[in-house]
């Protein structure tokens, strides 16, 4: 936290955004905290994969097609089964899948 102007001003636009859409308060602050940490933690973890050399990541791409690709479905049934979707999804950024789970599980709990 910096508590610096465009911080807070950011803060501020996301809690409003929030109590605009019906939130109380403790939710608000709730699912405020979960949106800033989950932001956060997705750009330290993409950045970190982002600023490997190019040679270590292709090595960690590669994996998921040398390795669990491969993996019979006799021994891991579910992995073998998701593994074309493992493999076409697990080298991007799961944060817009995320931030879709947290709005979506944000917009159950308004409706409750």
């Amino acid at each position: 936290m910096s508590g610096r102007s465009h911080e807070i001003d950011a803060d501020e636009t996301i809690l409003g955004i929030l109590h605009r859409a019906g939130f109380r308060d403790a939710a608000a602050a709730r699912v405020y905290h979960a949106f800033i940490d989950q932001t956060l933690a997705f750009a330290a973890l993409d950045a970190a994969s982002l600023a490997l050399p190019d040679e270590a990541r292709e090595a960690d791409e590669r994996q998921w097609r040398a390795t669990y690709a491969r993996l019979p479905a006799e021994t891991h049934p579910h992995i073998a089964a998701a593994a074309p979707l493992l493999v076409a999804r697990m080298n991007d950024s799961a944060y817009p899948a995320a931030l879709d789970l947290l709005i979506a599980g944000a917009g159950v709990e308004l409706e409750a």
